[in-house]
């Protein structure tokens, strides 16, 4: 859902290009041994995106005496300390850049007990949007 809110922020601005194919999100899952790191990006072809998770680091911090003890925290930190200030700023030149005429008023709840969450999303091309895992590329990486 990031993904898509950054892919269709800078769509209003008609500046979506600029992320296709870049890395918008990463996302840092574990359990009592293993920790993934993926990084979420969008293929964006004219008013179709499509979204993909790209497998960045797999491991077992227990193995080898703990020698991946602490990947997660220094690549963790690297996005903060690196790579976020960057992505903010763009984000907030984006933002500086919407029309001062954009309603961003959220309807209320309707009679039938709808969130009202989908009204109105066709006219922002949601609807022809899927989502994929990297594999779905046909072979091809991601490389940042």
């Amino acid at each position: 859902m990031a993904v898509r809110g950054i892919v269709e922020l800078f769509r209003l601005v008609k500046r979506e290009k600029e992320l296709h194919r870049e890395i918008l999100v990463f996302l840092i899952s574990h359990d009592h041994s293993t920790v993934r790191i993926y990084g979420h990006y969008a293929l964006i072809d004219g008013n179709k995106t499509t979204f993909y998770r790209h497998p960045i680091k797999k491991f077992d911090f227990t193995s080898e005496d703990g020698r991946d003890k602490w990947t997660s925290y220094k690549f963790t930190k690297n996005v903060y300390d690196i790579w976020m200030p960057t992505h903010l700023k763009r984000i907030c030149l984006v933002i500086d850049d919407l029309p001062p005429d954009l309603d961003f008023e959220v309807s209320q709840y309707s009679e039938l007990g709808e969130s009202g969450l989908t009204q109105g999303l066709e006219s922002h091309h949601l609807s022809d949007q899927t989502s994929h895992d990297a594999d779905c590329l046909g072979g091809g990486t991601f490389e940042w």
